[in-house]
């Protein structure tokens, strides 16, 4: 995924969440996130491209918005939210594996998790894992 294609990860606000995550069709992974924590960035990338037209994600600045920290009492980055139909099924804080998030969307959108460490990066900054779907499900 291309930085341009990451821009186009919505942040949502205390006037945009409702309509963007609670009314979704679809399945929403919401990351709640600083601006100076840039951990999930590629993850979330990774995820919006491997779930298209699956899973909607969405990111949450809770230094510029704290209703939605309090909201949903987010008190560590990262944490990400999953919700479907418009309700928080999965909660998950702090750094865990790449497969366990995941896995936790796989079950979220019911599609069997297959995650492939197709190598490790030589860029610190990169995200260490390459996510994939198994080729039987593409």
């Amino acid at each position: 995924m291309s930085a341009t294609q990451l821009e186009q990860i919505p942040y949502v606000t205390t006037a945009t969440f409702d309509q963007l995550v609670i009314d979704s069709p679809l399945p929403v992974l919401a990351s709640f996130e600083t601006p100076w924590s840039k951990l999930m960035v590629p993850l979330l990338g990774q995820l919006a491209e491997a779930f298209a037209g699956q899973l909607r994600v969405v990111r949450a600045n809770i230094s510029a918005d704290s209703d939605l920290a309090a909201r949903f009492k987010i008190r560590a980055v990262p944490t990400l939210l999953i919700f479907k139909n418009g309700v928080p099924v999965e909660f998950i804080v702090g750094t865990v594996p790449t497969r366990f998030i995941f896995e936790m969307v796989c079950k979220t959108v019911a599609v069997p998790a297959k995650v492939t460490k197709a190598r490790r990066t030589k860029t610190i900054r990169q995200w260490p894992w390459r996510l994939a779907l198994d080729s039987t499900l593409a």
